[in-house]
């Protein structure tokens, strides 16, 4: 699938570019700037089609689906129309060191944390939904899920717009 994708960007900018020779060579009244910008848009529109865009951070999910297993966790996971798992559950509490925050927009993102390891994740949904393994579902406003005892060793700020977000406990 990454063939075909990397074959339709290079048709499109060839594409392009012999609309910009048209128009300078033949004096055309062709107004580029709109051209470009609504060729963009049905190129994003066909690669989403396609499998999604290609992004080089592993913590960033744009338009496909993928699993993160957490070796060394990163500050801040995003998701943008796809679907995501965060696997938590496999970390030490020697290998947290920051907050992590986790961003879903229009996508689904499922989060696991060990039960074992006290953790706080603060769930903020604004239509969405937020549902923890307590049975706690949030659609809208803030929630507080906790597990294990003690000082929290983990903190995880989820943040939901217009998706979904599910935690599970385990492996």
């Amino acid at each position: 699938m990454k063939g075909v994708q990397n074959y339709f960007w290079g048709i499109l900018l060839i594409g392009i570019g012999i609309l910009l020779i048209l128009k300078y060579q033949f004096k055309l009244n062709i107004s580029m700037p709109r051209i470009i910008i609504g060729v963009l848009f049905i190129a994003m529109g066909v690669s989403a089609l396609m499998g999604g865009f290609v992004v080089k951070n592993r913590s960033d999910m744009f338009f496909s689906d993928g699993k993160v297993e957490i070796v060394d966790p990163e500050k801040e996971y995003n998701v943008v129309f796809g679907n995501m798992v965060i696997d938590l559950s496999t970390i030490s509490i020697d290998e947290l060191r920051d907050n992590i925050q986790i961003n879903t927009i229009f996508g689904n993102t499922l989060i696991k944390v060990n039960p074992e390891i006290p953790t706080v994740i603060k769930i903020s949904s604004a239509f969405g939904s937020g549902n923890t393994p307590d049975g706690s579902t949030i659609v809208f406003g803030d929630h507080t899920y906790r597990t294990g005892e003690g000082t929290p060793a983990l903190v995880i700020e989820a943040n939901v717009v217009f998706g979904k977000i599910d935690i599970v406990e385990g492996n």
